[in-house]
């Protein structure tokens, strides 16, 4: 049943549309918030997000705290969960499927059977309570190879600066990375630009020592795994032996294509950001080659052609129907794996 809703200067278009897909199982209210964050997830993935459901705690307890009702300013404000725009949940539906039973085939040449949500990976050894946060892990099915994905829908249409904190100018504080002088180097340089996302670069930064943590240090490893118990035991203590790859990625969910509209230009200039991160000298090249994927930022749009033969019966349309955008899209109008 198609709900109409008028567009009004209050809410973007592109919002909009996502309020008005016909897949949801409630009506959102006026701000683009459903009464239950499970309105708003394909029906085959819903048991597994309910309370002691497979992945309930994983959002649960994630720094995120998608779950959990919030006050701003003294209003109450409902989950991030229960947002028609929740970018944790855009992942969520592309990748709750993944398991021994239905494995993904990446274009790396691996097989992925395991998926983790909201895995917390541990950045400055001082500071062991503020680790990245990381939207989707996979997880090889010989526990050798990882692929980790930050999910965006619109937050990279917001702007804010980056605001990165004196503990990262300090080398003491690092894990055994030998990468610290770059990421040191970087930081002291980073110059904000202006009307942009620059908050994402914080994040991309943060993502990246953490990875290479990861690498490098099996302290770094035995924290992450510390910090996220619901990674089986037999499936770290693979990771802890094993040789591990481990690699990083952007995806972007794409607002609009028309160059007339706001979302074209906001969109155009985070993949700009992201290029300039990608280019910058002082990044050893180890970093890209070994720890960061060739196509280091996707849209929505590659990952559906990329996962639709393997995905379980109706969800492709399902999320064609739920995020408008993955059809309307014209082809090669973001080439953000190019940039």
């Amino acid at each position: 049943m198609k709900r109409n809703i008028s567009i009004t200067p209050k809410e973007p278009s592109w919002k909009l549309a996502l309020m008005n897909s016909p897949v949801l199982s409630a009506k959102a209210e006026e701000k683009g918030y459903l009464p239950n964050y499970l309105d708003g997830i394909f029906p085959g993935g819903r048991d597994a997000m309910m309370p002691n459901g497979k992945f309930y705690r994983m959002f649960d307890a994630g720094k995120g705290s998608e779950l959990k009702p919030s006050k701003v300013a003294g209003k109450d404000i409902p989950p991030k969960a229960c947002a028609v725009h929740s970018s944790s949940m855009l992942a969520y539906n592309f990748f709750h499927w993944i398991s021994k039973e239905h494995p993904f085939r990446f274009s790396d040449g691996k097989t992925y059977d395991k998926v983790y949500f909201e895995v917390k990976m541990p950045v400055l050894k001082s500071h062991p309570q503020s680790p990245a946060n990381m939207d989707v892990m996979l997880v090889s099915d010989d526990c050798h190879s990882v692929l980790c994905f930050e999910s965006k829908l619109s937050e990279y249409t917001k702007h804010g600066d980056a605001d990165f904190k004196s503990a990262y100018l300090e080398r003491k504080n690092y894990y055994n990375n030998h990468f610290v002088d770059d990421f040191v180097k970087y930081v002291k340089g980073f110059e904000n630009k202006a009307h942009s996302y620059n908050d994402g670069m914080t994040q991309m930064v943060r993502h990246l020592i953490a990875i290479t943590n990861l690498h490098q240090s099996n302290y770094a490893m035995a924290d992450m795994l510390a910090q996220n118990d619901f990674i089986e035991p037999d499936v770290a203590k693979k990771m802890l032996e094993a040789p591990l790859i481990i690699k990083f990625a952007n995806i972007l969910y794409v607002l609009g294509t028309d160059r007339g509209l706001v979302p074209y230009s906001e969109t155009l200039n985070y993949i700009k950001l992201l290029a300039n991160f990608r280019s910058t000298a002082c990044f050893d090249d180890m970093i890209w080659q070994y720890f960061v994927l060739p196509n280091y930022a996707y849209n929505y749009n590659d990952m559906l052609a990329i996962m639709r033969s393997q995905m379980p019966d109706g969800l492709p349309e399902y999320l064609e129907a739920r995020y408008p955008a993955l059809i309307n899209a014209e082809e090669h109008s973001y080439p953000i794996f190019r940039v």
